[in-house]
């Protein structure tokens, strides 16, 4: 299941240069919205019940060898046997998903996607055999990036990383851009000494060196928000604060097999929520990357460990619900900080509703994909301008806490490596 999830999540990383209809923004913008206060969550005996018992693609009737003991089932054995002498095959999972997302794409994306295919056990034959993604089998990818070319055994790499290999992942373009050279002109202002000298009489230079403060007085960012919330803005006070929780938050994680618990019921919640008539997004693990501390929070709740987290954060002040809150304002805010221009360019090209041909080729199911991954991106980096000065005061630590643990909190991604 992690292999689908991860091909499906590399597959719409080469569509994020496309982009959709803005129509779409209205009707996926609240697809990201949780309330922590309001928001009803299932139980974790309502999970397990839909997740061992919804439909299977094949029925092995039994879990284990000790399952085989007493009388043998004389139907299934029936159903099973006439099917091995059939011609038909099943059709595998998320095929015709992955067969749309593959045409999308230009042919020469196929070669840092193909030998990735070919290593998937059980992958559907009617994928591997695709013109383009059959010439690819155990080939390494001809075009890669000049800043790996000199890597020693650069070829042993795992297929599952090729996608990292393309020149324009590292800023590198084929297109030879003509730049106009810059000249030397005349500024508009002359420089005026006196004018610089009277606003030194009145602004002092002593007052703003590095190693003097800004000014005596207290300002907003160095006092807590009394009672987060999140609509209220950050201060570089509330980033501190949750950086102090980050350690303690990872050590709760690692105890009792509560990460192995948070792995479990995320799997299990997101075929819960998947299988929802108004479930409006269709892709795994969206939600948990657009507010990884909110659903953390949420998870806690469902496994019942929500009491041993919330006194964890409670040692800086935080009850579990504004933890959560100023933790995701904090990540966004940090991605917002430091977004590369390509996703800049993305994000502008959906808002603008460009390229509106490419999606009109897409199956309706794809293009509801397409228009959700999109607004995820851009939930992903929704954060005022305000939090983003906040948090760059803290930037630097964020990343130090963040480095340790893989960018993870309590195994969900909160952002990437810089």
């Amino acid at each position: 299941m992690l292999k689908k999830l991860l091909l499906l999540f590399i597959c719409f990383f080469f569509l994020i240069p496309f982009s959709v209809k803005a129509v779409g923004i209205d009707e996926y913008a609240d697809a990201f919205k949780i309330d922590l206060e309001k928001d009803t969550l299932p139980t974790l005996e309502e999970i397990k019940e839909f997740f061992f018992n919804q439909d299977t693609l094949y029925n092995t009737h039994y879990r284990s060898v000790f399952d085989l003991t007493g009388e043998f089932d004389a139907e299934f054995y029936q159903t099973i046997s006439e099917y091995g002498m059939r011609e038909k095959r099943l059709k595998w999972d998320d095929e015709e998903a992955i067969l749309e997302v593959l045409n999308a794409l230009p042919k020469d994306m196929y070669q840092y996607i193909g030998p990735m295919l070919f290593t998937i056990p059980n992958m559907s034959e009617k994928i591997l055999n695709m013109p383009g993604i059959k010439e690819t089998k155990n080939r390494f990818p001809t075009r890669i990036a000049d800043a790996v070319k000199d890597i020693e055994d650069i070829e042993f790499v795992s297929p599952f990383l090729y996608h990292l290999l393309r020149p324009e992942v590292w800023g590198e373009v084929d297109e030879n851009i003509e730049y106009p050279k810059p000249h030397r002109m005349h500024p508009k202002v002359v420089y005026d000494a006196d004018f610089y000298k009277a606003v030194r009489k009145l602004v002092p230079p002593e007052k703003y060196n590095q190693d003097k403060s800004f000014s005596d007085k207290l300002e907003r960012g160095d006092l807590r928000t009394i009672s987060p919330t999140k609509n209220d803005l950050l201060t570089a006070a509330d980033v501190q604060a949750f950086l102090n929780t980050l350690d303690s938050v990872e050590e709760w994680g690692k105890q009792n097999n509560r990460l192995y618990k948070i792995y479990q019921i995320t799997t299990m919640w997101e075929s819960f929520e998947m299988s929802k008539p108004d479930n409006k997004v269709p892709v795994a693990g969206l939600r948990d990357i657009v507010n990884p501390c909110q659903r953390l929070v949420q998870k806690a709740t469902i496994i019942g460990e929500e009491l041993s987290l919330a006194q964890v954060v409670a040692k800086q002040g935080f009850s579990l619900n504004e933890w959560a809150y100023t933790c995701d304002k904090t990540v966004k805010a940090y991605r917002l900080s430091q977004i590369p221009g390509y996703m800049v360019l993305a994000i502008r090209r959906y808002q603008k509703g460009l390229d509106d041909e490419e999606v009109k080729r897409l199956s309706p199911r794809m293009q509801k994909v397409r228009f959700v991954t999109m607004q995820a991106i851009i939930d992903m980096y929704k954060a005022p301008l305000n939090d983003v000065r906040e948090v760059r005061k803290h930037r630097k630590a964020l990343h130090d806490k963040w480095f340790k643990n893989d960018f993870k909190i309590v195994g969900t991604p909160v952002t990437g490596a810089d």
